[in-house]
């Protein structure tokens, strides 16, 4: 078996599909599903997709000193250890739209959870900024002779695991205790807002990996585009990321720090370094049923990520009120709704290795 086995996924991990997505038929999925391709316009479409809803307004600390409290702000839960170092929040919306993304992410990797070609029996493997952990339980059934190790600044993560998976409390910015050339795969996703220091963590990923092993880092870039024009540069939508950019530059974070992971990871000594961008479509107007029923899903999470990633910038980083950014959070949902617009993410996979 090659490294191919990461195509395969077990029924049993599968999110259940919301009743409103669009159902389709089985559809073999490609090696990976929008890579640089064309996403087909589905032209027999209305205007709005009655399927959305219509909403319009390093060293590990024990969970007993305090990580499993909480900070609240504007309604939504968030850690309190090192807090204020993630912008999103941590209560059980985000937990179900943060296990929505792996979802799609998987859909559009033609089912796989990773692209570097680690082969069939790795031993170790790290998660930075696991989340709800559903990618590193996922890589433990896949890989029963790996340990997987995701850490975190929130204690969010199920006890129930398969019994090669464990969750701990760290912070990347912190020395790293693991000690050198462990890791088969260190692999991160959607959290370059939180990476304050790229060169630090490059370089403490380059002695945590064996000689030979990978990293593997994921984001998108903001904001979204599209191919025909149909997103417009004075939408919401646009105008939404825009701000959450300059919010983003006066808290020091760079909401588009994947447009040079290439030559800081070459920078740091890795080999064969590679980005990989996929396109994920926002909304069900792609043509292929497999394309449509992912832009569901990635429609949904920027949905609901409106409020969980938007408000602490907005009020915080640029003095909005409550107020004025539900308003704005209205318009791009109106716009989210909106079929005619044919916008889609870009994924960016960094691929990179340890020499041998």
């Amino acid at each position: 078996m090659t490294e191919d086995k990461a195509a395969h996924v077990p029924a049993s991990i599968c999110i259940q599909t919301p009743a409103q997505a669009p159902v389709l038929d089985p559809v073999p999925a490609p090696a990976v599903a929008a890579e640089a391709a064309e996403l087909e316009v589905d032209s027999d479409l209305p205007d709005n997709d009655s399927s959305y809803g219509s909403d319009g307004a390093s060293e590990l600390t024990s969970l007993n000193s305090g990580v499993t409290k909480y900070v609240y702000e504007n309604g939504r839960r968030y850690h309190a250890y090192k807090e204020g170092k993630y912008y999103a929040p941590n209560d059980e919306q985000e937990m179900d739209r943060e296990d929505m993304k792996h979802h799609w992410v998987t859909m559009i990797l033609g089912g796989k959870y990773h692209l570097a070609p680690i082969g069939d029996n790795p031993t170790r493997i790290l998660d930075l900024g696991t989340g709800t952990g559903i990618w590193c339980i996922d890589m433990g059934d896949l890989y029963p002779s790996a340990t997987v190790i995701g850490t975190d600044l929130s204690k969010i993560q199920p006890s129930w695991v398969p019994p090669n998976v464990s969750f701990e409390i760290d912070d990347w910015d912190d020395e790293w205790t693991y000690g050198s050339n462990r890791f088969d795969l260190i692999h991160t996703r959607f959290n370059g807002i939180s990476i304050m220091d790229y060169p630090g963590l490059l370089a403490k990923a380059y002695d945590a990996l064996k000689p030979g092993g990978y990293i593997e880092f994921a984001d998108h870039n903001v904001p979204p585009v599209s191919d025909d024009g149909t997103l417009a540069p004075d939408s919401s939508l646009v105008k939404f990321y825009n701000l959450l950019i300059d919010a983003g530059k006066k808290a020091g974070r760079d909401l588009n720090a994947s447009t040079h992971w290439e030559n800081e990871a070459r920078e740091a000594g890795f080999v064969n370094v590679t980005d990989r961008i996929v396109k994920a479509p926002i909304g069900t107007w792609p043509k292929n049923p497999r394309l449509k029923q992912t832009g569901w899903f990635v429609s949904e999470t920027l949905r609901e990520g409106l409020p969980a990633f938007g408000l602490k910038f907005l009020t915080k980083e640029l003095n909005w009120t409550l107020d004025e950014a539900n308003v704005l959070f209205a318009h791009v949902r109106s716009e989210l709704n909106n079929i005619k617009i044919h916008s889609y993410l870009e994924i960016h996979h960094l691929i990179a290795q340890k020499p041998l």
